[in-house]
């Protein structure tokens, strides 16, 4: 009995201790629920939120680059990039292995990727891919892999005006050209949506917080007809002379828009990867070498501008040599007397000495910097060199007579074309541009580029210079650049390129820049070709290159030609 009673007891107990066991774990239960769901509610509501709720970036539409007449020379395409959440993934492996025979990776190394525990929340498989390659991502069904908006710049004339362009890198971002020096403007503001994601990290509903603001646009002075032209003629006479590279440049001459910018070799800027750096450069405004004969035109103007030099004198060019400071100076012909205009189209060493002289070195120095020389032109592109102009304490006792026919200076083609572009324009130098306006995203001027112009040069001595330079085309080394129907006036260039210190018996910068029509001309044109093979002169080289640019050019601008020329060459009747 009294076994029976002490069974009953610790049953009885046992019971009890049972339901208080029980009874004790509600209500900590109980207190942590009152405590989830009251005191640290919001807590767990901004945590449920977090988990569900992903606020994600929305891009920003990039500006696009119009040419002069509104064709799309660059705009920016719609894509999507693949992004895996390993987290949310059932069997890694098998995602990788799907993933990377779909994308063409390598199946090992997107799959230790994967396996990264700092990769576990975010992914980028593969950027930009094809559109064509969505719909089977989709139909896949991978848990932990989304498809996220991205965009890709494309360039429809793919080489044409590359170095202008420039490019945009894999992060959005300009990286060269006008892509690069108008890259806040173009870019625009990106804006912030909220993403409603499941279990599996698919978006089912988004919420816009902040619409983006589309990028403005470039209305460029480009003329793609004019660029295409430039670049092809380029290419061709770079071939033909089996050169090194070249560039050419079309000007406007009144307003120093630029119509074309050609460098060969050239890239293509959507592949743009897939070239060296120095296919990059632009060599049009990063390059810098010693004019040679062309800077003969700078030393002419500022002699006839300052009344040192009258427009019919004689010069005595001493029968081609000069000794000045120890050292003979020669021409290319044993020259005698020449008019002034003679020196330049005979392109003489000496009379161009002999205007140096009468300069000095003061003068001399302040027509140079006064012609631009020495500092940047200013035009809108990225990493402009400025050139080289010593001060004159550093000059030797021969430089004086060497700057006169260029050398012992470094300019860039587009500093020296932007200083014969004042003997076009009747006197001015002009800040070159490529940008025309900037639009907003409406569509409307946000910025109309003005020119910038400063009057370096009399009127009368611009006109005295054009006339010297139509000489050089009519009778004397650029005959190869005359054009039908047009007068045409310029000046060649044959410069001996420096190497180890000295000047080169093999290499040689070949130029011609001129203007045309006379006696009001529309355009400028530089043509460079560097380090031709054979024939190494401008008259030979560059001259029929600018001739060929010109005229499709003047064609292109529905420029009228002269029917008194036309007539003369047989090609129109005669006029009463």
């Amino acid at each position: 009995m009294i076994m029976s009673e002490w069974v009953n007891a610790f049953s009885r107990g046992r019971l009890v201790t049972v339901i208080l066991i029980f009874v004790a774990w509600s209500l900590v239960i109980a207190g942590r629920l009152v405590d989830f769901q009251i005191f640290r509610h919001h807590e767990f509501s901004t945590l449920a939120a977090s988990i569900y709720r992903v606020p994600r970036p929305i891009l920003a539409p990039r500006g696009v680059i119009y040419d002069c007449q509104m064709a799309v020379l660059a705009a920016t395409v719609s894509v999507r990039t693949v992004i895996a959440e390993p987290r949310h993934m059932q069997d890694i492996p098998d995602t990788a292995r799907q993933l990377s025979l779909l994308l063409n990776l390598d199946p090992q190394a997107l799959l230790s990727r994967m396996a990264n525990p700092a990769n576990r929340k975010h992914l980028i498989v593969k950027r930009k891919i094809d559109p064509s390659l969505e719909p089977s991502i989709r139909r896949l069904k991978l848990k932990g892999v989304r498809l996220m908006e991205d965009s890709l710049r494309v360039y429809p004339g793919r080489e044409l005006a590359s170095h202008t362009l420039g490019f945009v890198n894999a992060a959005g971002n300009g990286a060269a050209g006008l892509e690069m020096r108008y890259d806040r403007e173009l870019n625009g503001k990106a804006g912030e949506a909220v993403d409603e994601i499941d279990g599996s990290g698919r978006s089912y509903h988004r919420e816009i917080i902040i619409p983006p603001i589309p990028g403005n646009s470039l209305v460029l002075s480009i003329d793609r007809v004019i660029q295409r032209l430039a670049e092809s003629e380029l290419a061709a006479g770079v071939k033909l002379h089996r050169a090194a590279a070249g560039t050419a440049i079309v000007m406007e001459s009144a307003t120093g828009r630029i119509l074309a910018l050609a460098n060969y070799p050239d890239f293509n800027c959507n592949t743009y990867g897939q070239y060296s750096r120095e296919r990059w450069r632009n060599r049009a405004i990063q390059d810098q070498f010693e004019p040679g004969s062309t800077l003969k035109v700078v030393v002419a103007s500022a002699a006839l501008n300052a009344a040192l030099v009258r427009p019919d004198e004689f010069i005595d060019c001493e029968g081609g040599s000069i000794r000045i400071g120890g050292h003979t100076f020669h021409d290319h012909a044993p020259y005698g007397l020449l008019r002034f205009q003679e020196i330049l189209e005979h392109s003489s060493n000496i009379g161009a000495v002999k205007l140096g002289m009468r300069l000095g070195e003061t003068r001399l120095y302040q027509s140079l910097r006064t012609f631009g020389f020495g500092e940047r032109t200013g035009i809108d592109l990225p990493a402009e060199a400025i050139g080289r102009v010593r001060e004159i304490d550093q000059w030797s006792a021969l430089s004086l007579a060497s700057i006169s026919f260029g050398q012992e200076v470094a300019v860039t083609s587009m500093q020296i074309l932007t200083a014969i572009n004042a003997i076009a324009n009747g006197g001015y130098r002009i800040r070159p541009s490529v940008v025309d306006r900037v639009l907003n995203g409406d569509g409307e001027p946000a910025h109309v580029h003005a020119p910038e112009l400063i009057r370096i040069l009399d009127s009368e001595t611009a006109a005295a210079i054009r006339d010297a330079f139509e000489g050089a085309v009519l009778r004397g080394t650029g005959q190869r650049a005359s054009l039908a129907g047009y007068r045409v006036a310029g000046k060649t260039g044959t410069a001996q390129k420096a190497e180890d210190g000295r000047f080169s018996k093999t290499k040689y910068l070949a130029s011609f820049i001129g203007f045309a029509p006379l006696p009001q001309p529309r355009v400028t044109i530089l043509v460079q070709i560097d380090e031709p093979k054979g024939a190494i002169y401008g008259g030979e080289v560059a001259a029929p290159v600018f001739q060929r640019i010109a005229q499709g050019t003047l064609l292109r601008l529905q420029v009228p030609p002269d029917r008194r020329l036309l007539a003369e060459a047989g090609l129109a009747p005669p006029q009463p």
